[in-house]
């Protein structure tokens, strides 16, 4: 098209910059119902297999089913080796792309033979029904541990003082929601990140981050935990975390470094921490 010369620039530029600002409104715009709409399979990337399959590990282990209104759920029970009453029982919630039954070898190998273990999977996880979300999750959580109660034929007043919460990656944001609610002894975090806003922030920038739906927030349960005089928190995180920045980490346990007992382990990525830091973890869990 012809640019009349009589024009002053800024008006001949002026359409042009409107139709780049409608288009570049409008392509973002797109991304954003796109996002909403698609966020769960984004964010969670459950693995799925049959309700008969079981962690390896120590005998003994024994399912625990229990129903949300996401339908049927089910979690694994490790009894103390020791047997009897078990003076500690951990809740393990593992991280987004994880099930309860390859946690099997980091129950097998803790030294505390007198621990019990609960793992959980969550809603659409391994075999159990249903969608995960922030809610989802919590409403398990607390039927899981109900259901245990009643699988060990105790009130489930009884069994809180020996309950503690061990988390990692997303199982961090499950764990602290489910301290922040109920009492528990110890809490030890493996690569936590702070907001899942800023890990969205991280991976699709601002304006669009806002569309998320699905906030968690460990800054604020562990600000809430922390007020309320909770238990000995640890955080472990890798130095080279590719998925959930160490400064993340860092930054949690520097805002309260009264009360949290921070490890960061040179090296480790997201996934290998588990394995490279065992011995740490096992410490950590036998504070």
């Amino acid at each position: 098209m012809p640019i009349d010369s009589s024009q002053p620039l800024w008006a001949v530029a002026l359409p042009i910059l409107r139709l780049v600002l409608v288009t570049v409104a409008g392509a973002t715009v797109v991304l954003a119902v796109v996002l909403a709409a698609f966020q769960s399979r984004l964010i969670y990337h459950p693995p799925h297999h049959g309700p008969e399959q079981r962690p390896a590990g120590p005998p003994g282990i024994q399912v625990i089913r229990y129903r949300t209104s996401e339908g049927q759920q089910q979690a694994y029970y490790v009894p103390p080796r020791r047997g009897g009453v078990a003076t500690r029982t951990w809740l393990l919630f593992g991280g987004n792309a994880s099930s309860a039954i390859g946690w099997g070898d980091l129950v097998q190998d803790c030294q505390d033979e007198q621990a019990a273990f609960l793992l959980a999977d969550y809603p659409g996880y391994g075999a159990n029904e249903g969608t995960p979300s922030p809610q989802s999750m919590r409403v398990a959580a607390d039927a899981m541990v109900a259901a245990l109660a009643e699988h060990l034929g105790v009130q489930e007043a009884a069994l809180a003082p020996s309950l503690a919460v061990f988390g990692h990656s997303l199982g961090c944001a499950i764990a602290l929601d489910y301290a922040a609610e109920h009492q528990v002894e110890r809490i030890v975090l493996v690569a936590p990140f702070t907001t899942m806003l800023a890990m969205a922030r991280r991976m699709v920038g601002w304006p669009l981050c806002e569309v998320l739906v699905h906030r968690f927030d460990n800054q604020a349960s562990l600000a809430r935990i922390i007020a309320a005089g909770g238990p000995p928190i640890t955080i472990i995180h890798g130095s080279d975390d590719e998925v959930i920045p160490v400064a993340m980490g860092r930054s949690l346990a520097q805002r309260w470094p009264e009360r949290i007992h921070y490890r960061e382990i040179a090296g480790a990525d997201h996934n290998s921490i588990i394995d490279e830091a065992r011995s740490v973890i096992y410490a950590e869990m036998g504070r």
